[in-house]
This record gives C-alpha cells, sequence and structure tokens, in this order.
C-alpha cells in the first residue's frame, strides 16, 4: 500500500517489540513521537488508523472472526483487526484478503488510543480532552459497503 498510508505504517515501525506482551511499552516508542509532531499531524495519524480499520470493517471478515471466536463481539472484531495494523502492511492486505485467520484470535486494543495519548502527553492533559474526531468510524458495522448495507 504504498503512498496515502506510507506515514502510518513508517510511524508504526518504532513499535518496541523488545516488550512484547505489555502492548502499552510496545507502543510507548510511538506515543513519544507523536507527542513531538504537530497537532494535525496526530490528527492525520488517528484519521489513517481510522481508515485502516474501517476497511477491515466487513461482514466476511466478521464472520471469519466468529468461526475462530465462537463468543465474539464488535469489541473482539475491534480489537483483532488492530492486530493487522500492529503487524505491518503486508500482514494487513493479508487480513484484508481472508488469507491470515489467526489473527482473530489476538488483539490490540491499545492501538486505538495511541493518538488521545500522543495529544495528552504534547498538552499535559487528559487524553479525555483529546479534540479530533475522524471522519470516518472504526466501531464494527460502520461500513456500511463492508456489510452490504445501503445508506439511505
Amino acid at each position: 500500500m504504498p503512498g496515502k498510508y506510507d506515514f502510518f505504517w513508517s510511524t508504526m515501525e518504532l513499535c518496541d517489540w523488545s516488550k512484547e506482551g505489555n502492548d502499552d511499552k510496545v507502543l510507548k516508542p510511538v506515543i513519544k513521537y507523536l507527542s513531538k509532531q504537530d497537532d494535525l499531524i496526530i490528527f492525520e495519524f488517528d484519521d489513517l488508523m481510522t481508515e485502516l480499520l474501517y476497511g477491515l470493517d466487513t461482514e466476511k471478515l466478521a464472520d471469519q472472526c466468529e468461526k475462530v471466536d465462537p463468543l465474539m463481539c464488535d469489541d473482539t472484531f475491534l480489537y483483532s483487526r488492530c492486530v493487522a495494523l500492529i503487524n505491518g502492511p503486508d500482514y494487513y492486505e493479508k487480513v484484508k484478503r481472508g488469507k491470515m485467520k489467526s489473527v482473530w484470535s489476538m488483539d490490540f486494543e491499545s492501538l486505538l488510543y495511541v493518538p488521545g495519548k500522543a495529544w495528552a502527553l504534547k498538552h499535559r492533559r487528559s487524553a479525555d480532552d483529546y479534540p479530533h474526531i475522524s471522519p470516518l468510524s472504526y466501531e464494527t458495522g460502520s461500513n456500511e459497503e463492508g456489510w452490504g448495507k445501503s445508506s439511505l
């Protein structure tokens, strides 16, 4: 996926995989890097992350997830989609094509909080005060086209 998502993927390469097992520590260098950027860069990261997660929000992939995890709910499907992003563009593309079923037994929820934590660190405020809302939603079912829903 060259081009549009390069900034997201190159930023994610900062993850510290020596801390694997502690998602927050893995993401710490990403948060630190983003906290030194302009707010618009943090918001761009958020928008790209959201768009990538939105791209995986499909009924086909949710069905695949439910086969692996019969107790799947909207959140477990979302957190598994985060795994696709944390593992880079090649892995993401395999998940998107339905070729990486093992992703559905994993989660990486902490990724969702990176933009807010970076902004909070930069401004010495609470992540609850994060002022940006992406134009798309990563919530399960929001990609109407991916779920075969027609918009009114």
